[in-house]
């Protein structure tokens, strides 16, 4: 009997002395590249793993683990009960121009000079005006920078900050675990949304998340972060953009400053700046963040005093340095004077790669003021879109009531599927795993650094997280040295933009997405790039 969800997708691998990698890795360059460049289109289904495995004449497990690496880095996502599809960031790149008369697909579209751009090149004019006028809010998103909004690369060598070891997660343990090991499981299905169901029973559960996602989150934190919390204070979101979307919009008014580190990570900017707030550095050194630099609300109170300050304490993003402890306390003193809340980002406290885990600010708190924000995307996979918040007990109705505002019914799949891996102890041990890879791709990156450069630039400290920074000497234009990397099939971030006063230039290098010989075969092809950047300032 014909399978009546067969897909035919022409694929070729190599076998015996001539293949020069394994079939798992063969078939998802070609199924990445099928989809990168159009070949599969947002929306379509990719073949069963038992349809392709047997045309394939593979293994099933070969063609579900390249299912997984592709989900992992966000190309593809799966549906219960109905397959896996093409993700939607990847759309049709050939956008309808010249007045075509089919329907344009919207494509992967970026700003250039001439108008707006899609993936293979060509270029549309955007409408000179807009057929009803936008709002304000709008008005002020159309000015904010996207760096670090999220993008996808081809290039050959990833060192983007955020990007972990997708294949380092134990996939065969998760669809144990959470039990849907087989997507045509209705039964698995039937049995999510019973608990999904019961999950929503409180008053705030359906708001807020799942309860048992947040009972175990709750424990997780309290045993792992010291972080003060009971469950009824978790909140879950798909990312922590979003519930600083939340944040922003009952905390801020328009043309109120937002304390910030200096620099910070300007992608958070873009949730406070879009509700009109004004950005207010505070400079960080090799010990975090100078708390003696912090405004005085009560010596210099102003129309726009901050209410609000996004700190980042136990790995300082972009530095790398962490905050000490006598500033820890000195600055929750400051918040307590200044009548400051304070939103600790603890993006990557999870992932301590030295010493001891450090206790999270909010672990400091014991008058429930600070709010705790955190995300799965790296501890976990990158395409894990989920994120947490741990909130005072003041500020649990206002956020409840926003977002029944904006987004009353989201989907809890992940959250719960997390709350079974944290439950079984999976969290832990995936963990510790990687802390180990980690540690050694950090190693690799560092030595390889050293090697080719030398102590022509400043290797800053990575104890904790993915990545680490690259000083550069005054003068070096960063910007123009990631672009010319980028040129050379090398992705990575430059510093100077995230600052708000002064920039200082650098590079930021992720080790998380490659092993430690692509590490070190990356920096050999980055390496004369930074030595000419250096000549020329020079």
């Amino acid at each position: 009997m014909t399978d009546p969800h067969a897909v035919d997708l022409l694929l070729s691998l190599e076998r015996g002395a001539e293949a020069g990698e394994g079939l798992t890795h063969q078939l998802y360059n070609q199924l990445r590249a099928a989809i990168v460049t159009g070949r599969l289109r947002a929306g379509e289904r990719l073949p069963p793993t038992r349809a392709l495995a047997q045309q394939l004449q593979v293994a099933r497990l070969t063609v579900a683990t390249a299912y997984d690496w592709l989900r992992a880095e966000g190309y593809v996502y799966g549906r219960v009960g109905a397959g896996t599809f093409v993700a939607p960031v990847f759309q049709d790149g050939r956008l309808g121009v010249d007045g075509a008369d089919e329907p344009a697909s919207p494509g992967r579209v970026r700003a250039n000079s001439d108008g707006w751009q899609v993936g293979d090149g060509a270029t549309f004019q955007a409408p000179v005006a807009a057929p009803v006028p936008l709002t304000a809010w709008a008005r002020r998103i159309a000015e904010i920078p996207l760096l670090g909004a999220g993008s996808t690369t081809n290039a050959r060598y990833d060192f983007r900050p955020g990007i972990g070891a997708a294949e380092a997660f134990p996939w065969a343990r998760w669809r144990r675990v959470v039990g849907w090991q087989d997507p045509a499981d209705r039964q698995a299905e039937n049995r999510v949304y019973a608990r999904e169901n019961a999950a929503r029973a409180g008053r705030w559960d359906a708001l807020l998340g799942p309860i048992e996602t947040r009972e175990a989150i709750a424990a997780w934190l309290r045993r792992s972060r010291a972080v003060r919390c009971e469950p009824e204070q978790v909140l879950i979101a798909g990312s922590v953009q979003q519930i600083l979307a939340l944040l922003a919009r009952l905390l801020v008014e328009p043309g109120q400053r937002l304390i910030v580190e200096d620099p910070s990570y300007i992608g958070f900017h873009a949730a406070f700046l879009a509700e009109g707030a004004r950005l207010y550095g505070v400079p960080v050194d090799q010990n975090g963040l100078r708390v003696e630099a912090l405004p005085d609300n009560r010596a210099d109170p102003v129309e726009d005093t901050a209410h609000l300050a996004v700190v980042t304490p136990s790995h300082q993003y972009p530095t790398g340095v962490t905050l000490s402890l006598e500033r820890r306390v000195a600055l929750l003193d400051w918040a307590r004077h200044a009548g400051v809340v304070l939103v600790e980002d603890d993006y990557d406290g999870d992932l301590r790669l030295e010493g001891q885990p450090l206790e999270a600010l909010r672990g400091l708190d014991d008058r429930d003021e600070v709010i705790y924000l955190g995300t799965f995307s790296k501890a976990l996979y990158p395409a894990m879109r989920l994120g947490y918040a741990v909130l005072p007990h003041w500020l649990i109705e206002p956020v409840a009531r926003a977002r029944a505002a904006s987004d009353r019914h989201p989907t809890w799949r992940d959250a719960l599927a997390v709350a079974r891996f944290i439950e079984a102890g999976e969290l832990e041990r995936h963990l510790a795993r990687v802390r180990r890879l980690y540690r050694a791709r950090r190693d690799a990156l560092v030595a390889a650094l050293r090697a080719e450069l030398d102590d022509s630039v400043m290797v800053g400290p990575a104890e904790a997280g993915i990545h680490l920074l690259v000083g550069l000497p005054q003068g070096v234009d960063d910007v123009a040295l990631a672009a010319e990397a980028q040129r050379s099939g090398i992705e990575l971030s430059p510093l100077s933009p995230h600052y708000s006063s002064t920039p200082a230039p650098g590079i930021l290098l992720g080790f998380g997405a490659m092993h430690e010989e692509q590490l070190a075969a990356g920096v050999r092809l980055l390496a004369p790039l930074v030595r000419s950047a250096l000549v020329s300032e020079g």
